[in-house]
């Protein structure tokens, strides 16, 4: 299954409202960053809707991001269901209540989690993830966990995540990866979904949809 096939059918089986949830997430984004003057952009709005569509279809639960920033994708797969925890080194204090922070690295705050006995089962990277990251979710990361990484391109981090996650990850073997086309995919008139966000999805998760 190719990528635009594999949107698509996310949309069309899960993509009930997004379009309201949507501008929800819009309004976070821009409010927040807006509040403290930053000018620096956040996660886009069709990668916003790809994660929250990934969420909802596969009912992720326990969500791990790195890379808080202002918190629009944490709200956007926070909105699909899913209880999700975020790291940073640096808070901005954007995130609604319901969304855990912890203002450490990833490593750090992986390790939290091992010591709290957490299951993952999606990931989502806004940073370039270490060996030492891909580690720990290989002993708290679910059998069937999801895996994303955003800024996808030649040199840049969510390359650097493909790279690595495909090297060490212990059931990389077991997954396909879902990477970003040259253009956004557009779902329904003026709806674009994924624009350069890379997914790992566990070979069975895809068969069930």
């Amino acid at each position: 299954m190719q990528t635009r096939e594999f949107v698509t059918r996310l949309f069309e089986r899960h993509g009930h409202g997004l379009a309201e949830k949507l501008t929800a997430i819009r309004y976070h984004n821009v409010t927040s960053r807006a509040q403290h003057g930053l000018a620096g952009g956040s996660t886009g709005t069709a990668d916003c809707g790809f994660l929250y569509l990934l969420v909802k279809a596969f009912a992720r639960r326990s969500v791990f991001e790195i890379g808080t920033y202002v918190g629009t994708s944490a709200v956007a797969m926070a909105m699909a269901g899913g209880h999700v925890t975020t790291c940073d080194p640096k808070d901005y204090g954007c995130l609604p209540q319901g969304i855990r922070f912890l203002n450490m690295t990833d490593r750090d705050a992986l390790r939290l989690l091992r010591r709290e006995g957490a299951i993952v089962d999606m990931v989502f990277a806004d940073v370039a993830v270490s060996s030492d990251a891909i580690a720990f979710l290989n002993k708290i990361g679910s059998d069937d966990m999801i895996f994303t990484a955003h800024d996808y391109a030649s040199g840049r981090k969510g390359e650097v995540c493909v790279d690595l996650m495909s090297k060490h990850y212990r059931r990389a073997q077991e997954c396909t990866w879902f990477l970003p086309e040259a253009k956004p995919i557009e779902v329904a008139p003026g709806l674009l979904i994924e624009e350069a966000t890379a997914a790992m999805v566990p070979n069975q998760l895809i068969a069930a949809l």
